[in-house]
């Protein structure tokens, strides 16, 4: 397919670039990886009158951990997140989750603004970001705003990011003891698109759950927690799990050419049981 010639422009900080997306011929459209909009353009779904380039803004790429969070700068790479120390200790839940993500060609350019900014509906990162109860700074050049990872995924590939704001770091609650964690998911093939994936958080004492966190993808237009799950599962053991999770309120699957809604509905519940189980397993519980 031919693309439609759009005018290229390349930011060095993120001043700059917001400055770009204000003034220059719209629709504005920043790229950092671009393994979500490339894609996009070829197939004529997107067309950018203006392509600001991130890659030359330097001030974004980091992964410390301070006072009690993950500060991820939004240009980390998803394979960043896969090999860091301080991710794989602090809060290993994110190391899981991006094992998942295509191949290891998209891990090593798709960068985790890019992911979340993107806002698939199935994509994995937004699904742990929102289970985390993660945070994004959004910056607009001269200003910054705070806005929690369930209010600014709104519905499929729409976020509460205004067109001159971009995502420049992510904050991240790091697990402390006796926390385990679980992610899975289901594909038509390996590193093609999930159906449904689960993402799960527990923290056990005395192989019982006291406190737990669970969401979902795949069966609304965006990640979701499943709070009346989390409540129920808490005082159970593994064995309990099936039970306890039930079945999940406040999903909305649709019917398409991959699956039909019945099964997206009934595969949210096997992948919530088994990240839970997961989860449990690596905070010292009883597993099968």
């Amino acid at each position: 397919m031919f693309v439609t010639p759009f005018r290229y422009a390349r930011a060095r900080s993120f001043a700059e670039a917001c400055e770009l997306l204000r003034s220059e011929p719209a629709p504005a459209i920043p790229i950092a990886g671009g393994q979500s909009l490339l894609p996009m353009v070829n197939l004529g779904l997107v067309e950018p009158a203006t392509v600001v380039d991130l890659g030359g803004v330097r001030e974004a790429r980091q992964i410390v951990a301070e006072d009690g969070y993950l500060r991820i700068g939004a240009l980390a790479r998803h394979a960043d997140l896969e090999r860091d120390e301080l991710v794989r200790t602090r809060q290993p839940l994110l190391a899981d989750a991006v094992r998942w993500i295509g191949s290891p060609r998209v891990r090593a350019r798709g960068t985790v603004g890019g992911s979340i900014a993107h806002a698939d509906p199935v994509a994995e990162i937004p699904l742990a970001m929102t289970v985390l109860g993660a945070s994004y700074e959004l910056r607009d050049g001269a200003q910054a705003r705070t806005v929690g990872a369930s209010d600014f995924h709104l519905g499929p590939f729409t976020t509460a990011r205004a067109p001159e704001e971009l995502v420049a770091e992510i904050r991240v609650p790091v697990l402390g003891p006796g926390w385990g964690w679980g992610f899975t998911e289901v594909s038509p093939r390996l590193g093609d698109f999930a159906i449904v994936a689960a993402a799960a958080l527990v923290r056990v004492v005395d192989g019982r759950i006291v406190e737990a966190r669970a969401g979902l993808s795949g069966v609304a237009g965006r990640p979701i927690r499943i709070g009346a799950v989390e409540v129920r599962v808490e005082g159970a053991r593994a064995e309990d799990l099936e039970d306890r999770v039930g079945e999940p309120e406040g999903l909305e699957p649709i019917d398409d050419e991959v699956a039909s809604a019945e099964y997206r509905r009934q595969l949210a519940r096997v992948l919530l049981v088994r990240a839970l189980r997961r989860a449990v397993e690596r905070a010292g519980g009883s597993g099968r």
